[in-house]
This record gives structure tokens, C-alpha cells and sequence, in this order.
């Protein structure tokens, strides 16, 4: 790592509102605990409206407001989930316009959730769904109470969700879906770019049985040219017409027959958290792996179409077992992650944020974390160029890393099992705390 600068823990102890930090092991890094309890708490979003809100979304499917700090009483929205292991709320994205008086759309926002067991499904499980809401006005910090279903996905099982969703650079919506929960990928949804049913021996674009699709895969949609003719191709519009969103132009699958349009990326097994590099603008995964290995995996800005391995590949590593001793992506050509580690270490990746908040010294530097751990992580991102080994461990604060957020100025947060909300405070160059620390 590059050199580092002191510690604030004192500065940040005596702040205001502040319940608690826990001083790090990377010099000049700081945990500092934000008040209020929020149940299941997957992920962390602010809209870049100056508000300085922060949004926790709850898995149970509410989404709770910290303002000027404290939690809000009233959520911001509920929205009517199947909320059972992995299934839930899972994802919250505010449109890149949100709170702008003289841009279009500027009132949406999109969530990623698995649709509530009593609802209409494709699949032999509830949908996982992306849906629009709105607030009546720019400053509300509670929402219209309805969303509109924009993207299904059928699926099998409660677990493999992926979920995360963000809008990229390029102003489109990049979401992540899980390969179904089927231990093994027996059904080979993550290397399948078409529909298929869900049996072993099924080819991708085999017509018998229910048919499924977009699973183990980053999809990218423009959700801002809707209201057209519902292609063949766009497989997430089944039953939703007019379409809800468009395929951008330049996906990789759009001038492709028997292809599901909406695909950026493939070959994944559960891309639980995602986030854009802000900075680069690369797409930086953390991918679930199964028996032995976790990985992060880099989509450079404005690249799609690559294949990320899964179930050929775990980490760098051959897991069918007709590839046993050798070595990927030496012979597949595929995707190797940024980043593996062991399950010595932990059992599931919780990819977090490259960090470009006020602190120039730590830029480049990517936070993350383990369901199965407490601890933060971190490694140093370069370009292409990351740590050898990918993983440093620093001391803990209670309870295990569920997800990553980051604020209007580029701070980073992590949630936790818990219950609780931690804000990662880095010292600045000349020694002035975050505008923002509750004070």
C-alpha cells in the first residue's frame, strides 16, 4: 500500500452525534459507527442532490433515511418483498438526474427485489424484479407508495440473487443476477447467453419445460427510452409491454440472433455487490464462489461481453473437473478476478467501493469485506494493477460485512449484520474532518 497518514480516532470519538469508532489498522483509517438500527441492512446509496441523505435499504424491504443526523422515523419507501435467506430487497439506484429541476426523470429511482411468494412468477420461485418509484417532489424524504415493474427474472430458488443494481458512467442501469442457487451450476444458466429450461442435459436455447434466462450474469438496460415494442430479445420484458426499458445500441449481444439482448457480462455465480470505480469508471464484481475460492473481478469502463468463468473456472482455478491441474483462464479464455482469496480466509465475498473521497492519499485504494467476517478488507487498485495477494486484513467492529456504500463525496461505508452502519473516516492531507461527521 502507499504510505499512509495518522490517525484521527480521538477527533472522530468527540464528534457529535457519533456512537462509536473503532480504530483500524491501517494507519490513518477510522470506523465511525452512524446512529439508528436497521435490520438486515444490505447496502448503503445517496442521491447526488446535495441533500446530503444517506438511504439504508433493509432486506425485510424497507428503505430507511439518515438526515442531518439521525433516522428518519417514517421509511422512505416499503416495498412488498419475499424476504427468506438471500431473497429480499436487495438493491436501490437513483437515477443520475434525481433532485435536477431542469433534467428529465428526475424524481426515479430503481430497486432490485424478489416479488412476494403470493404474486404472479415465470419461474418455479418468486421473480427477482427491477421496478421504478418516484417521489412527488425532490425533497421528499418519503416516496410514492407504488413502483412500476420494469425487468423480471424468472428463478428457482431463494438464494444466487445477486440483486445489487447502479447506474454506470454512461447513464445506463447495470444489474446483477446470481446463476439460481443450484449447487455445482448444473443447469448452466451463467454460460448460456439465450433461454433455457432447467435440466442437466438441456442445450442453451432448448424450447421444453419453463424456460429461464439472465441468471449468473450483469445485465445493462436504458431505462430512460422506454414505452417501444417489446423485442424477442429483450428476454426481461416477458408479460411487461409496452417495454419499460431499451437495449443500448452497443450491448454486446444486440446484433446477435437467439441472445438475450439485456446481457453486458457473463459467467457468474452470485455478483452479490457491485460497485463503479468513480474515478475510472471500471465495473469492479465481487463474485460468491463455492467450495474453495472468492474473487473480485474488473470489467473495464465501457467493455462488455466477457465471459467471467463460472463453472469452469473458481477464482483462477479449473473447477469442472475435466480441467483438474491446470490453470485459468490459461485455457478458457476467460476472465481472471482482480482478486481471489481462500475460504481459509472466509466463505463470501462482499465487494465494496475503490475508495475517491477527500482523502487524495488513499485514492485507489478498494475496500471490501466477507459475510463471514467482521473484518474490512482492503487492496491497492491501479488500473489493472492490483495487490499480489489481493488480501489485508484490519482489525474488526462487531457483527459481519453484508454490503459497501458510498456517499455524494466519495466516503465509504459498510453494513452489517448487526444491524449497524459504519462510515470508513480517513484522515485528510491537512488534517480537516469530513464536513459531514454529525456534529
Amino acid at each position: 500500500m502507499r504510505k499512509m497518514i495518522r490517525l484521527l480516532a480521538a477527533a472522530l470519538v468527540g464528534a457529535g452525534a457519533v456512537t462509536g469508532a473503532v480504530a483500524q489498522d491501517i494507519p490513518g483509517v477510522t470506523l465511525t459507527q452512524i446512529p439508528g438500527s436497521y435490520s438486515a441492512p444490505v447496502a448503503l446509496r445517496a442521491p447526488h442532490d446535495g441533500s446530503g441523505r444517506l438511504f439504508i435499504v433493509k432486506q425485510g424491504g424497507e428503505i430507511r433515511v439518515f438526515k442531518d443526523g439521525a433516522m428518519l422515523a417514517t421509511p422512505f419507501v416499503t416495498v412488498p418483498v419475499n424476504f427468506s435467506g438471500e431473497s429480499g430487497l436487495l438493491g436501490l439506484a437513483f437515477h443520475p438526474n434525481f433532485g435536477k429541476p431542469d433534467l428529465p426523470h428526475n424524481t426515479e429511482f430503481y430497486v432490485f427485489y424478489t416479488r412476494p411468494t403470493g404474486d404472479p412468477r415465470l419461474g418455479s420461485s418468486p421473480d427477482q424484479v427491477v421496478a421504478r418509484y418516484t417521489v412527488p417532489t425532490f425533497d421528499s424524504d418519503v416516496a410514492n407508495p407504488t413502483g412500476t415493474i420494469v425487468l423480471r427474472i424468472p428463478d428457482l430458488a431463494s438464494n444466487h440473487n445477486g440483486g445489487d443494481i447502479h447506474f454506470g458512467p454512461d447513464g445506463y442501469l447495470y444489474i446483477s443476477s446470481g446463476d439460481s442457487g443450484a449447487q455445482n451450476n448444473p443447469y448452466h444458466f451463467a454460460e448460456c447467453l439465450w433461454k433455457k429450461p432447467a435440466t442437466s442435459a438441456s442445450a442453451c436455447g432448448d424450447s421444453g419445460g419453463t424456460q429461464y434466462y439472465l441468471l449468473g450474469k450483469i445485465l445493462r438496460i436504458d431505462v430512460d427510452d422506454r414505452g417501444g415494442t417489446v423485442g424477442a430479445e429483450m428476454c426481461g420484458s416477458n408479460g411487461i409491454a409496452p417495454a419499460e426499458y431499451s437495449i443500448p445500441a452497443d450491448n454486446p449481444h444486440a446484433a446477435t440472433s437467439n441472445t438475450c439482448d439485456e446481457i453486458w457480462a457473463h459467467g457468474f455465480r452470485n455478483p452479490w455487490r457491485m460497485s463503479f470505480d468513480r474515478g475510472t469508471g471500471n465495473l469492479v464484481i465481487g463474485d460468491v464462489g463455492q467450495n474453495q475460492y472468492e474473487e473480485i473481478t474488473v470489467q473495464p469502463a465501457g467493455v462488455g461481453g466477457g465471459d467471467h468463468g463460472w463453472s469452469r473456472c473458481e477464482g483462477r482455478h479449473y473447477f469442472d473437473a475435466s480441467g483438474s491441474g491446470t490453470t485459468c483462464p490459461a485455457t478458457t479464455g476467460t476472465i481472471a478476478p482482480a482478486i481471489e482469496y481462500s475460504h481459509s480466509n472466509g466463505c463470501a465475498v462482499s465487494g465494496g467501493y475503490v475508495y475517491r473521497g477527500p482523502a487524495t492519499a488513499f485514492h485507489g485504494t478498494y475496500f471490501y469485506g466477507d459475510s463471514c467476517s467482521s473484518a474490512l478488507w482492503y487492496a491497492t487498485a491501479s488500473g489493472s494493477v492490483w495487490d499480489a495477494d489481493g488480501i489485508h486484513r484490519t482489525s474488526s467492529a462487531s457483527g459481519s460485512v453484508y454490503g459497501f456504500g458510498e456517499d455524494e463525496a466519495g466516503n465509504v461505508y459498510i453494513t452489517r449484520s448487526n444491524g449497524t452502519v459504519w462510515r470508513i473516516d480517513i484522515e485528510h492531507d491537512d488534517d480537516v474532518i469530513f464536513a459531514d461527521d454529525f456534529e
